[in-house]
């Protein structure tokens, strides 16, 4: 005679199935969430790339003028720079800095434009969001005067400098991983009015 319930074995190998469709499960979600941080970091990684070359773009093309000195310190720069908007050239006051981002633990790199003018009621600035990162830093480089270094680093560029520097480092960390990114963009104006 037989009683009504689960034998030991059929409990055994119900609990198996179970287990294996709960790790199945698990693992198909944990792999598409490891894809999906991967596609985003790549996203942000390509967003910096761009940037970067913007940046650096627009670096090379910074001259002296002694109306707008470059002037920089660890979490900004500002330089003056041709910029063509409907076939009109004009010089701008182009800034790029960190600034905190109130919702997260982070900086967003912000880029700011302004037309250089003697009439301040002409003074439009235009500004843009250009990507997020935990921290970042710039560098400027100048000639060194030890005979076996050709330049040297420093935090900040004064408009007491009366010239460009030879370069400029940036560094960032765009997440806690504490890899950190860095661009080196050296200025041929820099590097022209140091000789």
């Amino acid at each position: 005679m037989r009683k009504n319930g689960f034998t030991f074995i059929e409990l055994i190998v119900s609990i198996s199935i179970l287990v294996i469709i709960i790790a199945s499960v698990y693992s198909a979600f944990n792999t598409g969430l490891r894809i999906y941080k991967k596609s985003s970091t790549g996203q942000d990684l390509q967003k910096i790339r761009t940037t970067l070359l913007k940046i650096d773009k627009e670096l090379k093309g910074a001259f002296f003028f002694s109306k707008i000195p470059f002037k920089g310190a660890a979490s900004e720069a500002h330089f003056p720079l041709v910029i063509v908007k409907q076939n009109i050239e004009n010089i701008y006051i182009v800034s790029y800095y960190a600034e905190k981002d109130k919702n997260r633990d982070s900086y967003k790199i912000i880029r700011k434009e302004k037309l250089f003018t003697d009439n301040p009621q002409d003074k439009k600035e235009e500004i843009k969001d250009m990507f997020s990162a935990v921290s970042i830093r710039f560098e400027y480089a100048y000639k060194s005067n030890d005979p076996s270094k050709n330049y040297e680093w420093q935090e900040a560029w004064g408009e007491e400098q009366k010239t460009l520097p030879l370069a400029v480092r940036i560094y960032f960390k765009i997440d806690d991983t504490g890899e950190i990114y860095s661009k080196v963009i050296f200025l041929m104006q820099g590097a022209l009015g140091s000789k």
